[in-house]
């Protein structure tokens, strides 16, 4: 099996997961087992704090990760955090272990479900950095929120998810604005934030998911166990 890095990002999302990770693998291998695991983080200030050279700060964080992933004998890397995908095209050639896409992965898995009309909730950057478009291209008619709502999303994730609080009514703003995109006629939500899953699942959902955290695990444990 292939030992597989994690270049964490927030705390939620590097432990959602860790945890699927470790869900999948027992359904694909056996109890208790799992593929060899690294994560490294530096700290969220840093991706935060980044300032108007953020894209130039990313990067440079997510090669270090890299490259101490690679020195802990990691074949492979993912980064359970959509927004700093942003930098992705500008790195990953130049890194010394693959590093598996959020956004390739879940263009895939809606590949496979047929879905075409797919709803993107995520922080502000993730919605103006059009790596989920780039990624869809000529595949699907992604819908963003309204920038009102987009805002809204985004304080939900930064000021709530990230720091692990779940709240009701922000699970209820979500499920409102999910529901108003089944009846104007679409057919998934793409969870753009890896956080997303801790107020939006499936109980409360008026479409199907794509549950950017969970199919990010999955493909981590195909590409693992595909050695």
């Amino acid at each position: 099996m292939r030992h597989i890095g994690i270049a964490g990002v927030t705390a939620e999302g590097a432990a959602i997961v860790l945890q699927q990770i470790c869900r999948i693998s027992e359904h694909s291998i056996g109890l208790h087992e799992n593929p060899e695991i690294t994560l490294h983080m530096f700290s969220f200030a840093e991706h935060v704090n980044a300032g108007p050279d953020r894209l130039d700060t990313w990067a440079s964080l997510l090669e270090a990760s890299a490259a101490k992933l690679h020195a802990s004998g990691a074949d492979f890397m993912i980064c359970p955090s959509n927004t700093p995908h942003e930098v992705y095209d500008r790195v990953a050639s130049r890194l010394p272990i693959p590093w598996i896409s959020i956004t390739h992965a879940v263009r895939t898995e809606a590949d496979a479900r047929g879905l075409r009309r797919p709803l993107l909730l995520g922080t502000r950057y993730t919605a103006a950095s059009g790596v989920y478009d780039r990624a869809f291209a000529s595949a699907a008619s992604l819908v963003a929120p309204s920038p009102a709502e987009t805002d809204r999303i985004h304080e939900i994730i930064t000021g709530e998810l990230v720091r692990g609080i779940r709240s009701g009514e922000s699970s209820d703003y979500l499920a409102t604005l999910i529901r108003r995109h089944a009846e104007s006629g679409g057919d998934a939500v793409i969870l753009g934030c890896t956080e997303l899953p801790m107020v939006v699942d499936d109980a409360n959902s008026a479409l199907p998911l794509l549950d950017s955290t969970k199919i990010l695990a999955a493909t981590a444990v195909e590409y693992a166990l595909d050695d």
